[in-house]
């Protein structure tokens, strides 16, 4: 219960710090470029698969919790669409969404597999570490193989080793295969408040 809580904690402070990287300014621009740039590219896709993918992300990105049968049905446009636009960026990046909705639905070597795939194919080194990152947490936190965990971590610290993805895995490396004691310990060494 302890090793679920202290990993969870880990994980959000993970995707928060790392999502904090941009100031507040360029957050909100980013919003309304996006949400502009989402209506603009609508208006102006032919593709029938990606017209349905966009409109699923939308209403998935309305929902707190992502509903199964709608998650599902993502999983399998992403990869639809990658499979008949192997050579497409936008393809690309949806197998790396694929493999996020993959761990949100709880289909960790599914998620494994198209991570892999995304990073293998990826031109992008910052996507690529989020990327590797992403393999060895799952392996960490969902799968509990902490043999390849560690190899996961030590291969993004080794690949990119001055990104944040790096500084998170040196981080993660602390707790991997550690009982609930010794993370209990090791969070009141860190905390002796």
């Amino acid at each position: 219960m302890i090793k679920a809580f202290s990993v969870c904690f880990l994980f959000v402070a993970v995707f928060a710090g790392v999502g904090c990287s941009e100031s507040a300014s360029e957050q909100e621009a980013g919003k309304s470029t996006t949400l502009a740039s989402v209506e603009d590219a609508t208006a102006s896709v032919s593709d029938p698969l990606m017209l349905e993918i966009r409109s699923m992300e939308a209403n998935t990105k309305q929902d707190t919790v992502l509903n199964r049968e709608a998650g599902l049905k993502l999983l399998r446009a992403y990869q639809d669409y990658y499979n008949k636009h192997p050579n497409d960026t936008t393809a690309l990046n949806y197998i790396f969404e694929a493999g996020r909705v993959a761990v949100a639905l709880g289909k960790y070597e599914k998620a494994i597999e198209l991570l892999a795939n995304f990073h293998d194919g990826s031109a992008n080194p910052r996507r690529r570490a989020e990327a590797a990152y992403l393999v060895a947490f799952v392996y960490d936190t969902h799968l509990h193989l902490p043999a390849k965990a560690t190899t996961q971590y030590n291969k993004v610290m080794e690949l990119y080793p001055d990104s944040p993805w790096a500084a998170q895995s040196r981080q993660a490396l602390q707790l991997v295969g550690k009982s609930d004691e010794e993370l209990l310990q090791f969070l009141k060494e860190k905390n002796p408040s």
